[in-house]
């Protein structure tokens, strides 16, 4: 069966092509809601308040050692996944080839012969006859498609959302420092 050469163009780049543009959407989308679980489950805890870690630590003041409790919102000493998408490249190749062999081949073949037997008076004649025709067709059909597709999607590290960034200037304000002298 021949390739018709509009065949290319019954593709259906729409679905080809939004398809993967649809699936970079989605991901981005994923990769937010990812965020919103990660500040979820790691910077807050079961109430809704803000997760805190303290660490505890030798400081000398006014030369005397004291132990320090330095208490610090979890959020804001935590890396936050906030993941975009930078670049997406989509290539898209397709190659259609058809190969369409056509042969006949005809041949004729006519015998007479004839036999004439004459006498006086009448005649006789005897007539023979033959035709043959012969007619060998074939034919023979080749498509090939290929179809390729290349996806490359880049995703990058974004910067934090202004909003975020504020809420964190605001819990590093949270962070306290106190002294207990160490009885010596």
């Amino acid at each position: 069966m021949p390739v018709s050469p509009n065949e290319i163009a019954n593709i259906n780049f729409s679905a080809m092509l939004g398809k993967p543009l649809t699936a970079v959407v989605d991901a981005q989308a994923a990769a937010a809601i990812s965020t919103v679980d990660f500040i979820n489950e790691v910077g807050l805890d079961d109430s809704g308040n803000i997760k805190n870690v303290t660490f505890i630590y030798k400081k000398l003041i006014d030369g005397t050692e004291n132990d320090v409790t330095l208490t610090t919102p979890l959020l804001a000493i935590v890396p936050i996944p906030f993941i975009r998408v930078a670049e997406t490249t989509i290539d898209f190749n397709a190659k259609i080839s058809s190969v369409t062999k056509s042969s006949t081949d005809t041949s004729h073949d006519l015998n007479l012969s004839t036999n004439v037997n004459l006498r006086w008076g009448f005649g006789r004649m005897n007539f023979k006859g033959s035709y043959a025709y012969k007619k060998k067709s074939s034919n023979s059909d080749e498509a090939n498609r290929l179809y390729s597709m290349n996806i490359r999607i880049h995703a990058v590290q974004d910067e934090m959302p202004p909003g975020m960034s504020k809420v964190l200037d605001i819990m590093e304000e949270l962070i306290t420092e106190s002294a207990n002298p160490t009885a010596g």
